[in-house]
């Protein structure tokens, strides 16, 4: 049976996801509306201001006490904290902060989170186990994608981005050890106001067809899962919530993400040890040391159900 995952508190619910619609609609709309589909690509080009990435550095932790959790975050330019001008208030300080913070309150005490970084802006689920290999990756116990936007810019087919989801997280497991996966799902690229039709459309659509075909691809995966960001642009104040270019994430916006995702790591490492939940090699022997080994069968997903 799949357990049921509580909404983070106190955070908005992200929106529903439509159903995507077929390759052959989507095929029909971009050869009708083609020339009109790359002026608005061209001109969205230039309206949209170049954002620099700040600066964070590849390697960091945050906590106190025994080091007891080891993240991996790859990804592209929201990975790389693009849309936030101070580098401490990006996505993977601010997870390791708040998964320190939350295992810390626990009977393990005092803990350490540490995290390492390969994001780089412009980078797809294409390219994105390239730039793993050229790197030194350090153990791990659980590995974050932030992929889709590219990927979404590039058209590239879901069944491609599944085998190369698949193919970066074959990678971090074999380097890396890593135990755990959570996959961060494709922005509602059609609920961004400021792009136009039906440029909007194509992109929402692509995107739904990648998210769509995540979500079936993970459902009842062992130690994997995919990650919704609850932020709804419809009824929240972009202004508030994203960075000037109206396409990245602001401070606020990765705080509220690095809230949401250690809420979702954490109910996946301290699952009841009846569901074969089982915690990273980091983690010291306590109350929950009586979790399962990697020889339990995969069966329905540890990380749970996750709309």
């Amino acid at each position: 049976m799949t357990a049921t995952r509580p909404p983070s508190v106190g955070l908005p619910r992200p929106p529903v996801a439509p159903e995507p619609p077929s390759a052959r609609t989507v095929a029909l709309v971009r050869t009708l509306a083609s020339p009109l589909l790359a002026w608005q690509a061209a001109q969205l080009r230039r309206s949209t201001p170049r954002l620099a990435e700040p600066g964070v550095a590849s390697h960091g932790g945050a906590g106190l006490g025994f080091s007891r959790l080891r993240l991996l975050i790859v990804g592209d330019s929201s990975a790389a904290g693009v849309g936030a001008a101070d580098p401490a208030l990006t996505l993977a300080p601010l997870l390791a902060e708040a998964l320190s913070r939350r295992i810390s309150e626990t009977e393990m005490g005092l803990t350490r989170v540490s995290w390492q970084l390969v994001a780089r802006t412009g980078v797809s689920s294409n390219t994105a186990l390239p730039m793993m290999a050229a790197q030194q990756l350090d153990p791990a116990d659980v590995l974050v994608t932030v992929l889709g936007v590219n990927d979404v810019l590039e058209q590239t087919p879901a069944g491609r981005w599944l085998a190369n989801l698949d193919a970066i997280r074959s990678h971090a497991k074999h380097r890396a050890k890593v135990r755990f996966t959570v996959h961060c799902a494709p922005p509602r690229m059609d609920l961004m106001q400021f792009v136009p039709q039906p440029l909007r459309w194509l992109m929402g659509a692509q995107a739904s067809r990648l998210d769509s075909a995540l979500r079936s691809h993970v459902r009842h995966a062992y130690r994997r899962s995919r990650f919704v960001l609850p932020f709804d642009p419809t009824t929240e104040s972009i202004d508030h919530w994203l960075a000037v270019d109206r396409f990245h994430p602001n401070e606020a916006l990765y705080a509220r993400w690095a809230e949401a995702l250690a809420d979702h790591i954490e109910y996946d490492l301290t699952q009841n040890p009846a569901q074969g939940a089982v915690l990273p090699t980091g983690f010291t022997p306590s109350a929950w040391a009586s979790l399962q080994d990697d020889d339990v069968e995969s069966g329905d997903s540890r990380f749970g159900a996750l709309g």
